[in-house]
């Protein structure tokens, strides 16, 4: 087994407004999804049983701060901004940068920035999402 690094990890992003872009400055990604489930037990049964249900995802990605980042940087960062979003924006998750056809892709929605400066760091800006409709994994 191929063991692949977290430096070669890479998202990509496409909100309504721009076209499908790498996200510079990227130093983590985090993607988490759930699957819900409803419980099928009916008397007599000794024990509990289920059935899987509708799956959503949430997850994160931490950059570093450029004050000069270019137009696809922004979209990214300021996306967070956008009132009555329609979860319209495309997220595109690659463990490995290399292998393009390896991704997590789904719509979603910026649903918090975090900025902040502490002394003797370098400056970061963490962003968490929330998948909308289908997650497709090529991984």
């Amino acid at each position: 087994m191929a063991a692949v690094k977290g430096d070669v990890g890479k998202l990509m992003f496409h909100n309504a407004a721009g076209t499908e872009a790498d996200v510079s400055g990227l130093r983590n990604w985090s993607l988490s999804i759930t699957k819900d489930t409803q419980e099928t037990t009916v008397q007599g049964d000794t024990s509990k049983t289920f059935v899987g249900g509708l799956i959503s995802g949430e997850g994160s990605a931490t950059l570093i701060y450029d004050n000069a980042g270019n137009s696809d940087y922004l979209a990214f960062v300021e996306d967070v901004l956008t009132t009555g979003d329609a979860a319209d924006a495309l997220f595109e998750l690659f463990p490995d940068s290399s292998a393009s056809a390896k991704k997590f892709g789904f719509s979603g929605i910026i649903t918090n920035a975090e900025y902040g400066a502490t002394l003797g760091e370098i400056q970061e800006i963490n962003i968490t999402f929330q998948t909308s409709g289908a997650i497709t994994s090529d991984i």
